[in-house]
């Protein structure tokens, strides 16, 4: 295994695809900082990391990568990163017509702007370098907005999409390349929460109820059969190690078809997604 670059940062590294990430980095020789919003997920992190035998490698940054005023002063006692991965996110599920303007701005700016903040505290150090990779998670979710009662999500991951592509011929010249990870279904957090918040509607008695019912045992079913993240831990691991990265990487056999409805009119896309939400009720 040949020495790596530089120390590598994931966000939100705790659960899910950060965990995932931080785990599989720090097994392939990378020095990793994963950050937790807590002492207690710190903790857990390092239990994580020594049942996996990497505990030397993995180092529980207790930051609240929301919390934008505290990243850039934390910065300058970090290490020189080589690579950041921006994976901390959220979900709001929910009607847009019903979900609080508040938790729509918590959204966008755990999903869209803290990748941005991280980016900027970084590009320095790189840029000095002449080296370096920003690897920013986004989602199936950014390529085809076919999932009622998440519209947030939906607008969040198709704005970092756009966002990285014009950073990436931003920053291309420094030497520094900008990478789109794109799972699709995979077991994590965000489909358990998305299910209990859309529970949450239903109870309401929302003029939306039926088909958020329907919506909710779909996820709650594709939640119990999704795949463990590895697979997109090891498509980060690609994007780092790579010489060339590829701009996307498509982690799922379910991107592919999602990817090509792009193809196929909006009027049969809309009324085939109708139907399954149960939105013709």
């Amino acid at each position: 295994m040949s020495e790596r670059p530089g120390p590598a940062l994931v966000t939100g590294a705790n659960s899910g695809i950060g965990l995932a990430a931080t785990l599989h980095l720090a097994s392939r020789g990378w020095e990793v900082h994963g950050t937790v919003r807590s002492r207690s997920k710190a903790v857990g992190l390092r239990r994580e990391a020594r049942e996996a035998g990497v505990a030397d490698r993995v180092h529980a940054l207790v930051l609240d990568v929301s919390d934008h005023e505290a990243v850039r002063a934390r910065w300058p006692r970090l290490p020189d990163f080589y690579a950041v991965v921006n994976n901390a996110g959220m979900n709001v599920s929910g009607p847009i017509e019903d979900v609080p303007e508040s938790a729509a701005k918590a959204l966008l700016d755990i999903n869209l702007v803290t990748p941005a903040v991280i980016a900027s505290c970084a590009l320095p150090g790189m840029r000095a370098r002449g080296s370096g990779r920003i690897v920013n998670v986004s989602s199936i979710a950014g390529l085809q907005a076919i999932l009622p009662f998440h519209g947030w999500y939906h607008a969040s991951k198709f704005a970092l999409e756009a966002l990285s592509d014009v950073l990436r011929l931003e920053v291309a010249s420094f030497g520094v390349s900008v990478v789109l990870i794109e799972p699709g279904f995979h077991s994590t957090s965000i489909l358990g929460k998305a299910s209990g918040q859309l529970q949450a509607h239903v109870d309401l008695d929302s003029p939306y109820a039926t088909a958020m019912d329907r919506t909710r045992s779909v996820t709650a079913l594709v939640d119990r059969v999704a795949p463990p993240p590895r697979a997109v831990a090891r498509a980060i691991a690609s994007a780092l190690e790579s010489r060339r990265p590829r701009r996307r990487y498509l982690v799922g056999r379910e991107t592919l078809p999602i990817r090509g409805l792009g193809l196929v009119p909006d009027q049969v896309t809309d009324r085939v997604v109708r139907m399954v939400a149960n939105l013709d009720s």
